[in-house]
């Protein structure tokens, strides 16, 4: 067997020097990272087990579950007789929850058997972002009614990450919040029925203003919400609002639809958001279609944007819109299978 690739979280506590120091001197095992941030562990080489110590502020139960949903296992360490530490490590299925009293020779043995078992990842829903150009192109009636339609046939979560103008909520007729923020602290502290809070019909809603708080990591708060969200449902879609380069999810995305109106202003936008796409390729959802000119629209559509549009959706009043959203999304569904 290969020796086990390990990253430490640096932490102030004297077990992670400790572990450090007696792995170098162990032939079995390679300490290939140190880190600080999150982040680091996604620009780290390849690597098997992170070890982490439950004091490490950016470490939660979503977290841990993110990490070994992505094939990596998690040793934590908590101090010795703290239980809130250790039931953090356990809550989220770290792989081994050690006291830091325990013999760092004794840590690497544990890495060692550890990354000899097979590794029980956490079960992973999809990831549907709903995306679009700026100007109104009805990215979150779109966005509503493919959860709502998803709901029908699996668990489904509609998540609103418009920090611009969130209107999930206020299109559903729910009350405002919890906010993101709310929602992250509830779930580090194991509150998993916070994410039922929010429901519309067979749909759990997370429709929180998305504005961050002065100060905080919007990014960091965003891919933790969601990284239990993902764990949670089969399928979770997130409205994100108008697109713009770098947004967050968009590259950890499964599926990305985008959503521009027929009208050529917002091909045009369309188009400049195509040239600088992150992430898997969208399916592309021609809003506001006229009656009778579906062929044009489409040839536009596809000389515009160089993708094939997914779904067409006719022009209606703003009282029937809704319902004929709702009536031709099936379209999308068939893509999604």
């Amino acid at each position: 067997m290969n020796r086990p690739r390990i990253a430490t979280v640096l932490s102030a506590r004297e077990w992670e020097p400790r572990l450090v120091d007696a792995a170098r001197r162990d032939p079995t095992v390679r300490v290939v990272r140190r880190v600080y941030e999150p982040e680091d562990l996604e620009r780290a080489a390849p690597i098997d087990i992170v070890v982490v110590g439950a004091e490490t502020s950016w470490i939660t139960s979503s977290r841990i579950k993110s990490l070994r949903r992505n094939g990596t296992r998690v040793i934590g360490v908590y101090p010795s007789g703290d239980g809130p530490g250790r039931a953090l490590l356990e809550r989220g299925g770290a792989d081994a929850a050690i006291p830091d009293s325990t013999p760092p020779e004794d840590l690497l043995q544990t890495a060692t058997a550890v990354a000899a078992e097979s590794l029980t990842s956490e079960r992973a829903g999809r990831l549907i972002s709903v995306t679009g150009p700026r100007g109104a192109p009805g990215r979150t009636e779109i966005a509503v009614a493919l959860a709502e339609a998803l709901a029908t046939t699996q668990s489904t979560a509609l998540v609103d990450l418009d920090v611009d103008a969130p209107s999930v909520g206020l299109r559903l007729g729910l009350r405002p919040g919890p906010d993101l923020h709310d929602l992250v602290d509830s779930l580090r502290a194991g509150d998993q029925q916070t994410l039922t809070a929010g429901r519309s019909g067979d749909l759990t809603v997370i429709a929180g203003p998305g504005q961050t708080r002065s100060g905080s990591n919007g990014t960091a708060i965003i891919a933790e919400l969601l990284d239990t969200v993902v764990i949670s449902f089969e399928a979770s879609v997130a409205d994100v609002g108008p697109w713009r380069p770098g947004i967050p999810c968009l590259a950890t995305s499964d599926t990305i639809v985008l959503v521009c109106s027929a009208h050529p202003e917002s091909l045009i936008r369309a188009a400049r958001a195509v040239h600088g796409w992150e992430g898997p390729v969208p399916l592309v959802a021609l809003n506001r279609v006229e009656r009778g000119n579906e062929q044009a629209s489409t040839r536009l559509a596809r000389r515009a944007l160089g993708l094939e549009p997914t779904i067409l959706i006719p022009e209606a009043t703003r009282e029937t819109h809704q319902e004929v959203i709702a009536a031709g999304i099936g379209s999308l569904i068939t893509a999604l299978s």
